[in-house]
């Protein structure tokens, strides 16, 4: 199995989007720095999805490399910031578009359990999220869990998925928990609609989430941290927890926020809120809106120097 993480249905979203015809003109690297990607005769447009510490990285801080690039396009303001004060990224040579998805329905949640839904990777938070709903101990409450090691292919899966397997079982374990491992898209896109809380305490440094997108667009509550990118990714829609390295303590903190959520989730001020996060991610992270960002990109690399 191919990878499906984020990137790569960014990528194919892009391409359904906006086409391939700028194909034969730039070449398109998905975030990792390596100059054996570099293609002398075609514009080089490095699309940085990674974080500015992680070593596919390393190479944007040598100038040599830096210098055969025309274009870095960031998916967040934060993801950029930190790569220019950190690794020194020529600003003129630096843009920031959004990721995107393609649009939801929001539709009314069912009145009965209130069904939270994690749909991230195993080692983004899972552990904090289990620890947390067995501190919350309510029987009025589920949790359904997307997350497995084979998204990211099945190579990847055969060398780290024995270090996670405890973490899934575990999950397979707890009372109310429902552990559905991998998904594709169009499954993780429909359980999304259906669910009432997006949960994500978050422990990594997201650059963008597009499970934050995707479950804003659906119009579920998101409770995530303020980590990483996540508080701009979220705008002030999101619950947000302090994000804390102990995770014990975080665990609890997550608790309480979660358990304030689940409290007052079925207020009216709180439904109509919902109802108006869904229509701003939808506005604002909609390739009907991105595919003219990248488009204006394409011709204007392939008019000019850089």
């Amino acid at each position: 199995m191919q990878p499906k993480g984020g990137s790569e249905l960014a990528y194919q979203a892009l391409l359904k989007n906006v086409g391939s015809d700028w194909v034969k003109d730039i070449n398109l690297i998905l975030s990792v720095c390596n100059p054996a990607l570099l293609d002398p005769n075609r514009k080089n447009i490095i699309w940085q999805q990674l974080s500015y510490d992680q070593q596919n990285v390393a190479m944007m801080r040598d100038p040599n490399f830096v210098n055969k690039v025309d274009c870095f396009v960031y998916v967040s303001n934060w993801s950029y910031e930190k790569f220019r004060n950190i690794h020194n990224t020529p600003e003129n040579k630096s843009l920031v578009i959004k990721n995107a998805t393609e649009p939801f329905v929001y539709t009314q949640r069912s009145q009965n359990k209130i069904k939270l839904i994690y749909t991230s990777s195993p080692n983004r938070g899972l552990d904090v999220l289990l620890d947390a709903f067995e501190i919350l101990n309510r029987d009025d409450v589920e949790l359904d869990v997307y997350s497995s090691t084979i998204i990211y292919g099945s190579e990847y899966s055969k060398q780290v998925n024995h270090i996670y397997k405890p973490l899934f079982d575990r999950a397979k374990s707890i009372k109310n928990v429902n552990y559905k491992g991998y998904g594709e898209n169009s499954v993780v896109r429909e359980a999304l609609q259906q669910a009432h809380i997006f949960a994500y305490p978050s422990t990594f440094e997201e650059t963008s989430c597009m499970a934050a997108i995707e479950a804003g667009s659906a119009g579920c509550k998101m409770v995530t941290t303020n980590y990483g990118a996540l508080y701009e990714t979220c705008n002030e829609y999101a619950t947000m927890v302090p994000f804390n390295n102990n995770k014990k303590v975080l665990a609890n903190s997550y608790a309480k926020a979660l358990n304030h959520t689940i409290n007052n989730y079925w207020k009216q001020e709180n439904l109509d809120l919902l109802q108006k996060q869904s229509v701003y991610f939808n506005t604002f992270y909609n390739w009907q809106v991105r595919k003219n960002q990248w488009k204006n990109l394409f011709n204007h690399i392939s008019k000019n120097n850089g």
